[in-house]
């Protein structure tokens, strides 16, 4: 190796620069564009059976992922207001990629006529005398449009905005969206406007995630870039561990859009972490340099010896931090796959260049003066003072140490999982502001999707079967977050009671007429709102459970009720399906916490049996996982305390930080076992005051840098940033602590501990 490393800082200089050079600009060319995903397809498991009933559920009722629109004039029930409303109707129907409309403009009833039930409008001719009371007695004798097209207090109108299938072309919602939210400030002098939706919620993640990239990055650079300059006072100490960072990155975002990836809500954390974890080892070396003692004449061959002194910590580092990153592969969500991956290529990436280019470029500098070989008076005394407690006080550091872990594992059981992507926005965010109002004025903004169908396969055309529909969903309106509930009944009531000629709504006694009422939906002019929820063939119907804005936590409740005394009302003879968008990410939810335990164990499994090929001493590496685990429980259970819910970004913390924790252990160690004389107090004496240095600088560089994430729109970003760069910094104090006081305690005294 220290060949290669003399030729690498002699004659190979200018070719390796040359060829480094060359690989950055090609990649740049694809790291500028990264695209930003238009839905959260990648949010969503690959689970093949939940795949196959969704796909099934869009072939037979269409999109699922209705626009929710409320329009609140200043006087609603009046000719104006409702004119308003007619006008918004007509631009909304005329825009590219909306299938159908319903508001109160163009909603119909059924009234008894002559001949039976007849079709008519639902608002009377604005000319009419008394025109409001006519509408109130139409919305008395159709409930069930309350909730749904206009509020309680009847000041809110509703508008469900149907899309056409857009899964070939998921740009189409972004462009469809956008032209309503122009159409919407266009008239905000006349009304006030929310508009929310699966789709709106989606798309507006995609906006939020650019914000992020615009942001975050340079904030962290900022960042970075103070820090180094605090630390190491020198131009230098900033500008190679940055130019290190910067190629680290443009190659391995370079490499994801090569590969086709959209940037996700996960995979959005890939750039600032790539350049967080990219400068760890920069800085041992850059600290390693500011220590060499010598003439200029050697500084080649000193610069060598050093490289070749770290080469080995740095790669066993870089090693289990991607080995930690690499555990997320196993998860069940293809962004989180696609950010354990891309980030552990990363990590990889930053090594072949920090360790290449960092030593090329400081192989053309003078050695540093002796009073940066001092490094900081403060830094000195801390390591020092920490030292002397170690040595002096072990097993009371051992009793504090357990004290606090007791603590957090009463927190520990308090964990839950729960996803809600609203709130994962700031409470002030438009999409927050425009989904709370809507939710609290009309019949919730989240649906839960149920197919129902006879195993034989025979059509839902009997008495029977529409008699199950009406007592499950007497059942799902029971349900405490329920809004609303909507199927082939919705429309069937109001039917009945026009035909039979009765004053309230209800259903067909007998398979006779329930058969000719079906057949008059069938016949309907309009046949948009019956294939919304019965298919053409009778087979399968839909039921629209429509809850407020819940997390998953409360919906997966929720649908378990409906699903076991939903399939006692309807027996074994039929099929009772969960599905539609909002019931796979809770779903998705669920698998987090078994994701997490699975992603954990095999990142421990891997960086246990990493350190041991490193140590090659079964003691140190059960020693130096105790320093490594404890932060992270400590941090779980602070969770728990907060009520902080285990989501999609902070379910990565464990794997995520026992690779970034260990690098420090790595470091000590290495060091420790390098000095190790046969006195364990002697040998922590020098490694913390020596090592530590370097140490403290790489933990809190790397904290800062995982803190910028606190700007994010998400909070579980925020919640990831936050807990990570905490959990490094209790990391780093357990290694400068923790550990030598288990060195102390555990490690005889001989001079091999092998």
């Amino acid at each position: 190796m220290k060949k290669y490393l003399h030729w690498l800082l002699g004659g190979g200089r200018y070719p390796v620069l040359a060829c480094m050079l060359l690989i950055t600009l090609f990649f740049s060319t694809f790291a500028v564009g990264v695209p930003v995903e238009q839905d959260t397809s990648s949010m969503s498991s690959r689970e093949p059976a939940q795949l196959a009933d969704y796909e099934r559920f869009l072939d037979r009722f269409g999109n699922d992922e209705d626009l929710l629109l409320s329009v609140t004039p200043p006087e609603l029930l009046t000719p104006t207001g409702l004119g308003l409303l007619a006008e918004v109707t007509r631009r909304l129907t005329e825009l590219a990629g909306v299938q159908g409309v319903l508001s109160l403009s163009n909603a119909r009833q059924l009234v008894s006529g002559l001949y039976g039930a007849e079709d008519r409008p639902l608002l009377p001719p604005f000319d009419v005398t008394d025109f409001t009371s006519t509408v109130q007695v139409a919305l008395s004798a159709n409930p069930e449009y309350e909730g749904l097209l206009i509020s309680a207090d009847q000041k809110t109108a509703g508008l469900v905005i149907s899309l056409a299938d857009h899964r070939g072309d998921p740009t189409q919602r972004r462009r469809l969206i956008d032209e309503v939210r122009a159409m919407m400030a266009s008239m905000a002098q006349r009304a006030e406007f929310h508009l929310t939706g699966v789709g709106v919620q989606q798309s507006d993640v995609a906006s939020y995630i650019q914000r992020d990239q615009r942001v975050i990055l340079p904030l962290v650079a900022v960042a970075l870039m103070v820090m180094l300059a605090m630390i190491f006072r020198k131009v230098s100490g900033v500008l190679l561990p940055l130019l290190a960072t910067g190629v680290s990155l443009i190659w391995t975002m370079g490499l994801y859009a090569l590969c086709g990836f959209e940037l996700n809500t996960i995979t959005s954390l890939l750039p600032p972490v790539v350049m967080v974890l990219a400068v760890s080892n920069s800085i041992h070396l850059y600290n390693g340099w500011l220590h060499l003692d010598g003439t200029d004449d050697s500084r080649i061959a000193l610069l060598v010896n050093k490289v070749d002194e770290l080469l080995i910590p740095c790669l066993f580092t870089a090693l289990t931090t991607a080995l930690g990153l690499v555990s997320l592969t196993i998860s069940s969500v293809p962004a989180v796959r696609q950010f354990g991956f891309f980030a552990a290529i990363g990590v990889v990436i930053s090594f072949l260049v920090t360790l290449t280019l960092v030593p090329v470029a400081l192989s053309y500098l003078p050695l540093p003066a002796s009073r940066h070989r001092q490094g900081l008076g403060l830094l000195r005394w801390i390591l020092q003072s920490i030292a002397n407690l170690t040595v002096q006080h072990p097993r009371a550091i051992m009793i504090v140490t357990v004290l606090l872990l007791g603590i957090a594992l009463i927190g520990l059981p308090q964990l839950q999982n729960n996803t809600s992507l609203i709130a994962f926005l700031h409470a002030d965010a438009p999409l927050a502001v425009d989904t709370r109002y809507i939710d609290e004025h009309l019949s919730g903004v989240n649906a839960l999707e149920f197919m129902v169908e006879k195993r034989d396969g025979n059509p839902l055309v009997g008495h029977a079967d529409y008699a199950k529909l009406d007592v499950f969903e007497a059942l799902a309106r029971s349900q405490q977050p329920v809004a609303n509930v909507f199927s082939i009944l919705t429309l069937l009531r109001p039917l009945h009671r026009a035909e039979s000629g009765a004053t309230s709504l209800g259903l067909p006694t007998d398979d006779d007429q329930l058969r000719y009422e079906l057949e008059l939906l069938g016949m309907a002019e309009n046949q948009q709102m019956q294939r919304r929820f019965l298919t053409p063939d009778f087979r399968q119907a839909r039921i629209s459970v429509w809850l407020h804005d819940v997390g998953s936590r409360s919906a997966t409740t929720v649908t378990e009720t409906l699903l076991t005394e939903g399939r006692a009302i309807f027996g074994p003879s039929y099929s009772l399906t969960p599905t539609g968008s909002f019931y796979q990410m809770n779903q998705d939810s669920n698998r987090l916490v078994s994701d997490m335990i699975k992603s954990f164990s095999l990142s421990i499994s891997l960086v246990l049996l990493s350190i041991l090929i490193l140590l090659r001493s079964l003691r140190l590496t059960l020693l130096a996982m105790i320093p490594n685990v404890i932060p992270i429980l400590w941090t779980l259970g602070l969770m728990g305390f907060y009520g902080i819910d285990l989501s999609t970004g902070t379910a990565m913390i464990g794997a995520v930080v026992i690779g970034l924790a260990v690098d420090d252990t790595i470091h000590y160690l290495v060091h420790y076992r390098r000095i190790y004389a046969g006195v364990a107090s002697d040998a922590v004496m020098i490694t913390t005051t020596r090592t530590g240095r370097a140490l403290m600088i790489a933990s809190l560089v790397l904290a800062v840098g995982f803190w910028v994430g606190c700007f994010s729109s998400f909070k579980p970003t925020i919640y990831f940033s936050l807990l990570v760069g905490g959990t490094l910094i209790g990391a780093l104090l357990c290694d400068l602590l923790v550990l030598p006081a288990c060195l102390i305690l555990n490690c005889p005294t001989r001079k091999d501990v092998r």
